[in-house]
């Protein structure tokens, strides 16, 4: 495969992890890391890409992430071979470094980001290793302004497994729904010691910090709250899985566990 779209974040930075970005003609609006693709066309959104740029691009592959009729439809019309990317778990994620490392003749680089991304993973979980777990609210997202829908992340994610490997306990590890959505009473319930929110779209200073506080103070009884242990990441790799994972596993090894840097 010469002329590869891909629509979502982690798979154009696993083709460049794997020395392929060169075969990258088109990419989402979403795709911003590594610098490179900064060159590359962009077709529009996860959702809504453009079919007639898709077409003027003459891609040999297109990796899908996620439900897109459309652009499956057209792919389908003209014969298009579609990849798709189904990473939820580590385990997906090696699944697809290693297929993608195949169709695009990356193989021993593929085998090479796959042992980097475990050695660097089990490094993590070396230094967390016979400390106390505690207890974790990952918030994929909220209600603007106040704790309220607040979405989390269930067994079956990686962020779950970071969370695990980091030395940390999720609160909703019973959860099978991948992201499920808790009730502020469920999460009294659950007393997280620990509050990690992510928000890539915001831009965080001393004044917002605070705002965003005094939001998670209207639950006062949470241990997380009473010791200020609610943080807010921006950075916009947090979510994505690729092989970026083993950064923010060491990002939560230094929040669960102050002092070590992974």
């Amino acid at each position: 495969m010469t002329r590869v779209i891909a629509l979502a974040p982690n798979a154009a930075e696993i083709i460049c992890t794997l020395g392929a970005a060169e075969t990258l003609v088109g990419v989402s609006s979403f795709c911003t890391w590594p610098p490179e693709l900064a060159k590359i066309p962009k077709i529009g959104g996860l959702r809504d890409p453009d079919l007639e740029v898709v077409m003027s691009l003459k891609p040999d592959l297109v990796v899908l992430r996620g439900k897109n009729g459309p652009l499956r439809g057209l792919c389908r019309d003209q014969h298009i071979p579609i990849f798709d990317d189904q990473v939820e778990t580590l385990e997906d994620l090696h699944a697809t470094v290693t297929e993608l490392g195949r169709l695009l003749g990356r193989r021993a680089q593929a085998d090479e980001t796959n042992s980097a991304i475990k050695m660097a993973l089990q490094r993590v979980a070396d230094r967390a290793a016979g400390r106390p777990k505690p207890r974790v609210l990952f918030v994929v997202m909220r209600s603007p302004g106040a704790v309220a829908d607040v979405m989390t992340t269930g067994r079956k994610t990686f962020l779950h497994e970071l969370i695990e490997i980091a030395g940390g306990v999720n609160v909703v590890a019973d959860q099978d729904v991948l992201y499920p959505k808790v009730s502020l009473e469920e999460i009294v319930a659950r007393r997280p010691e620990v509050i990690i929110e992510t928000r890539p779209a915001d831009t965080i200073d001393d004044a917002r910090r605070g705002a965003l506080l005094d939001e998670w103070r209207t639950l006062s009884t949470l241990p997380a709250v009473r010791s200020g242990r609610v943080h807010f990441l921006t950075e916009s790799y947090i979510t994505i899985p690729s092989a970026r994972v083993t950064k923010t596993a060491r990002t939560f090894l230094s929040l669960l566990h102050p002092g070590l840097d992974g």
